[in-house]
């Protein structure tokens, strides 16, 4: 199956990376190999490419962990002749990978009748719909979807997640708090995941928009997301995660904020009056990691639980899976 997928071009925004389109792209690659042509090159994704370019660190966003130098193979890609090889109909499917930034050839496309699709990766829940009156749109962040427009999400490199969940950790919460900038400390990738493997829990939610990353790297980590306000979480938003679970797990644990000032941790958009009694009433007991494990040693079943959900369903190449078998009736 002969796939083009475009993508943006990186000279045109302030940060190279766009993360819906690195990971479809990935899960692609790693599915169907050199049948996946990717245009332009995504360099940073190629570990034997990014080595050789010159580029800005500061144009990462989230400094490029866990998407950067995940492919290889760069030039073993046929990215010639493209534009003729569209009026051809040379490609089985083109998928545009973020329709908002980049429709490079569409009209060609549309002219010689190629099967195509879009993806919209952005934060918003804004759907453009001079794109989606024309074929199928794929947009993360959906309110509602209909036949044509169908939901989308995040996922992690299937290499990247943690084989065995870790039974000594050495935090009840991770130190990085969304938001809290002081804490953004790490500088290279495997210091950021030591941090949420060697972590029982870690805080995450809704930001820009219910979909990031550090959700689905939390979880790669054998690390338990508490995802704050996930039960306002629209249906078709990150359908793929385990919504119900997280649930239970926040309401289960959110004792385990009493260890904390939760001033220092939380937004205050987070935070009713009701659960700021509740989170004095323990006086902020003394951050016990021992205590902690010896009265509530069923976490590591919840660890191990979702660390297996990971695997089975929130890889690339599930991701990947998914995109083509909702466009085979196209």
């Amino acid at each position: 199956m002969k796939i083009l997928f475009i993508h943006s071009s990186d000279n045109d925004h302030q940060f190279y990376n766009d993360y819906m389109s690195d990971l479809l792209l990935h899960g692609l690659r790693e599915l169907h190999g050199n049948d996946i042509i990717d245009y332009p090159g995504c360099w940073y994704l190629y570990k034997d490419e990014i080595q050789k370019r010159e580029y800005e660190e500061k144009r990462f966003w989230g400094k490029g962990f866990t998407i950067k130098k995940i492919l290889h193979g760069y030039e073993s890609i046929d990215r010639e002749n493209i534009q003729q090889k569209i009026r051809n109909k040379y490609f089985d499917l083109i998928i545009y990978g973020s329709i908002r930034r980049s429709d490079l050839f569409l009209d060609d496309v549309i002219k010689f009748n190629n099967k195509f699709i879009f993806i919209d990766g952005e934060d918003d829940n804004f759907i453009k719909t001079k794109y989606s009156n024309l074929g199928l749109y794929f947009k993360r962040e959906l309110l509602s979807k209909n036949p044509k427009i169908l939901p989308i999400s995040f996922a992690i490199p299937k290499s990247k997640i943690l084989k065995e969940i870790n039974y000594h950790p050495q935090n009840i919460l991770a130190p990085l708090i969304p938001g809290r900038l002081s804490t953004y400390i790490y500088d290279n990738e495997n210091s950021y995941y030591e941090m949420y493997q060697k972590s029982i829990f870690a805080l995450t939610y809704k930001k820009a928009g219910w979909d990031c990353l550090r959700h689905y790297e939390i979880l790669m980590n054998g690390c338990i997301p508490l995802f704050l306000d996930i039960k306002n979480c629209p249906k078709d938003t990150i359908s793929t995660l385990p919504k119900k679970k997280l649930i239970n797990l926040i309401d289960h644990y959110h004792k385990i904020f009493s260890f904390y000032n939760p001033f220092k941790i939380f937004k205050k958009k987070h935070l009713s009056f009701q659960r700021i009694l509740k989170l004095f009433k323990f006086n902020f007991k003394k951050n016990n990691l021992d205590l902690f494990l010896k009265e509530n040693a069923e976490v590591f079943e919840f660890k191990k639980d979702l660390l297996d959900y990971t695997k089975k369903n929130l890889t690339t190449e599930i991701l990947a899976k998914y995109t083509l078998d909702c466009s085979k009736e196209l």
